[in-house]
């Protein structure tokens, strides 16, 4: 009986000398922090609407503090009884396959896009109460040898 309670208890140390490097490893890699510290990850656009009628303008705006970007935008709206379609265009902007419009020219700190209109259409004379949506998007250019890369969205 003693030779068992021996075995046993051998066996549980054992067990536990295995399993303290884990344990060790653990406490020796384990840090903490306090405070804060605000990150600025380089581009900060506006967006800058406007509605008249059933026509939004839109424009986005680069700020001064930030770096040259590429913008691209995306509209939605609910499809429906109230709104029936939204006829988008604007001058250097053109539609991408994924349903963004994109801006062909860089927009340096403190400058704007050219506008862009979401025109909506509806049914019958009256005019309807409606939500269209805007979202922007910037990524920052890239420069190889002192010249802007195309953009790459995929590289977000």
């Amino acid at each position: 009986m003693k030779k068992n309670i021996f075995g046993f208890s051998l066996l549980l140390a054992l067990i536990g000398l295995v399993s303290v490097p884990s344990a060790y490893a653990y406490f020796t890699t384990y840090a903490d922090a306090e405070g804060e510290k605000e990150i600025t990850l380089g581009n900060d656009t506006d967006i800058e609407e406007e509605v008249n009628d059933l026509t939004k303008h839109i424009v986005i705006a680069n700020n001064e503090d930030s770096q040259p970007v590429y913008i691209r935008v995306k509209v939605f709206w609910v499809k429906g009884t109230k709104v029936d379609n939204v006829y988008i265009n604007g001058e250097n902007w053109s539609e991408g396959s994924d349903g963004f419009w994109y801006y062909s020219e860089i927009v340096d700190p403190g400058q704007k896009t050219t506008e862009l209109t979401a025109s909506i259409q509806t049914k019958g004379d009256k005019k309807p109460d409606f939500n269209v949506v805007v979202v922007s998007e910037s990524t920052p250019v890239i420069y190889e040898n002192n010249s802007p890369r195309p953009m790459d969205w995929d590289l977000n």
